[in-house]
């Protein structure tokens, strides 16, 4: 186990925000600390397991990233994968129509890209040759799934210890940067990899939406200790500014407000002793509430898809000009 500092600050002296369980760990036979740094107000858990300990944390047969490894599956893992698919042209749009328009010549990189599903029709609707198509997953089933289903080229090692000599039109960050030890120097990679026209898309839990106030330490997103740090727009913020990087738009993915608020209520059925199908009802009632919240304001929103462009600036009479 780790102490890490606020990647932000570098402070190593924060408060406690909250103690919640793991949910995948039925048992509860361990609590994990949330804390805040005061000088950023950055939510990240600590102390946390280090790089080395985390696949522990990863259980492939009910985490559900995973699940298309998988060579059975429940009726719950069904669902998901059919929800999961019909979110991808949505979640394909927003990632192409957020900068210039993709071409048969444009380049992504996608930073834990799974199986690769959202790679793969990406490539397909912008007619891209797969070289032009890459993907980081540090999963090797999921990673061996995208190259053999897609013909990808899937890279297991770590983000951050990458050389590649392109420059990318979109990086992607799709519920990636929560899970990432080592996010300066990954944010580093990422802004040295994004041409100056392209734009990356980094998709997060909300920590001051609706719903995370609403569930408290049941809230699904806090998924210790998979998830490592938990962001608002004025955080994320912050932490882009360290690297030349800005927030140039967001926006609420509504669809994912049904499956938190689904799964948080599952967690508290759990403790309780109550039948899953209750949480499924209370969850949808519940989740139709918060997504009415997110629409209304995106800042309540459970899940906010960021557009982050490089900072570029100009050399003007011998000074450098934003």
């Amino acid at each position: 186990m780790e102490r890490p500092a606020s990647p932000i600050t570098g402070n190593r002296s924060p408060t406690p925000f909250m103690t919640v369980n793991d949910r995948l760990d039925s048992k509860n036979s361990r609590q994990w600390q949330l804390v805040q740094d005061p000088l950023s107000e950055l939510i990240y858990l600590s102390p946390c397991p280090d790089e080395t300990e985390m696949t522990a944390y990863y259980p492939s047969s009910c985490y559900d990233p995973y699940l298309s490894a998988k060579t059975t599956k429940s009726f719950r893992d069904t669902l998901y994968l059919i929800l999961r698919k019909f979110t991808l042209g949505r979640k394909a749009s927003l990632i192409e129509k957020i900068a210039s328009p993709l071409s048969s010549g444009s380049k992504i990189l996608e930073v834990g890209c799974s199986s690769g599903e959202l790679l793969d029709i990406l490539q397909q609707r912008n007619s891209l040759p797969p070289e032009n198509c890459i993907g980081f997953e540090k999963d090797d089933g999921t990673a061996s799934l995208a190259m053999k289903n897609y013909r990808l080229d899937v890279k297991t090692v770590p983000f951050c210890e990458s050389s590649l000599s392109d420059t990318f039109d979109r990086i992607i960050f799709w519920h990636t940067l929560e899970h990432i030890h080592r996010i300066n120097e990954t944010l580093d990679k990422a802004a040295q990899y994004l041409d100056t026209k392209g734009a990356m898309i980094i998709a997060l839990p909300n920590a001051e939406s609706y719903d995370a106030s609403f569930y408290g330490k049941h809230w699904v997103a806090w998924d210790a200790p998979r998830h490592l740090y938990h962001f608002t727009p004025k955080t994320l913020g912050k932490l882009l500014k360290k690297h030349s990087l800005e927030i140039t738009s967001m926006q609420p993915f509504i669809l994912d407000t049904l499956y938190n608020c689904i799964y948080s209520e599952k967690i508290i059925h759990r403790e309780k002793g109550r039948r899953y199908a209750s949480s499924l009802t209370s969850g949808i009632l519940r989740g139709i509430q918060c997504m009415r919240k997110g629409v209304q304001n995106n800042e309540q929103s459970s899940t906010l898809v960021y557009t982050v462009k490089r900072v570029v600036r100009e050399k003007k009479s011998g000074n450098l000009m934003p």
